[in-house]
């Protein structure tokens, strides 16, 4: 098991941050909606009933399952579209009562290449890259990224994350390896992910936090401040703050103001 190390982020404007590190999926790009209207097509095409919202949700919950267990096992790298396909074929298997052909798999595995951004991200990363450097720190490997960031119109510096060091988050290596190929320390890099889980992973290895509220990243159902001991939020989105991250924003455009305002104080 991988445990979270104690927070040992600097204090807010102690350090000057140079680069912002994004996690991707549900921070930066809505899977949820995108994944929906895929199903829903499929099954249309089909002609078959089905809950696209849910088949979204398993869809998703699979890929954390999937690449945490190689993570903490430290098994062989496997390139994150096959384990995608592989979720899907179990996805579609247990919520459809119909075969599918590898031709109706590949397609609809495609839909990961065209997530949406958040109407706030572009506009946000523009303004962001203008002060540090920014890139994803996600499980997307680079083949993954290139595709999705051209389609929704990422302006990332460089790629980074998975494929530099070998391993899905939250293996440590993939935090500090893409750390050092900044030739940075931790501790004038920003971590943003909409997933506390991710930003204790994080602050653990000395790396700035910036928790961004994505209410909307499982349509609708949200994590309570006071979660039931024992209930399965996997499906629902964190609002609430869990940790004393170095930021806290509704947006990027916010987040941005922020770390501008920082900036300012450190010139």
């Amino acid at each position: 098991m991988i445990e979270a190390l104690p927070d040992s982020s600097p204090p807010r404007g102690q350090v000057p941050i140079r680069a912002v590190l994004f996690d991707t999926f549900g921070t930066v790009v809505d899977f949820y909606h995108p994944m929906k209207r895929a199903f829903e097509a499929f099954a249309r095409s089909r002609n078959t009933p089905c809950d696209p919202g849910r088949m979204a949700i398993a869809w998703r919950t699979a890929y954390i399952f999937s690449t945490f267990s190689q993570a903490i096992e430290e098994s062989d790298f496997v390139p994150l579209r096959e384990i995608h396909r592989q979720n899907l074929a179990q996805v579609l298997s247990a919520h459809l009562s119909i075969t599918t052909s590898d031709e109706e798999l590949d397609v609809l595995c495609s839909v990961w290449d065209k997530l949406d951004p958040w109407p706030d991200v572009v506009e946000g990363l523009q303004r962001i890259r203008s002060l540090a450097i920014i890139a994803p720190l996600s499980n997307g490997n680079f083949a993954d990224m290139v595709r999705l960031s051209r389609y929704a119109a990422l302006p990332w510096d460089i790629i980074l994350g998975s494929s530099v060091s070998g391993f899905y988050k939250p293996h440590p290596l993939t935090y500090t390896q893409s750390v050092s190929a900044l030739a940075l320390q931790p501790g004038e890099v920003c971590m943003v992910a909409a997933h506390q889980a991710d930003l204790a992973y994080a602050a653990g290895h000395g790396m700035q936090t910036a928790f961004v509220r994505r209410p909307d990243e499982f349509g609708g159902p949200v994590k309570p401040r006071d979660p039931v001991p024992g209930e399965d939020y996997m499906g629902a989105a964190e609002i609430h703050p869990e940790g004393e991250w170095t930021y806290l924003a509704d947006d990027f455009l916010e987040l941005y103001k922020q770390l501008r305002e920082d900036s300012e104080k450190a010139s």
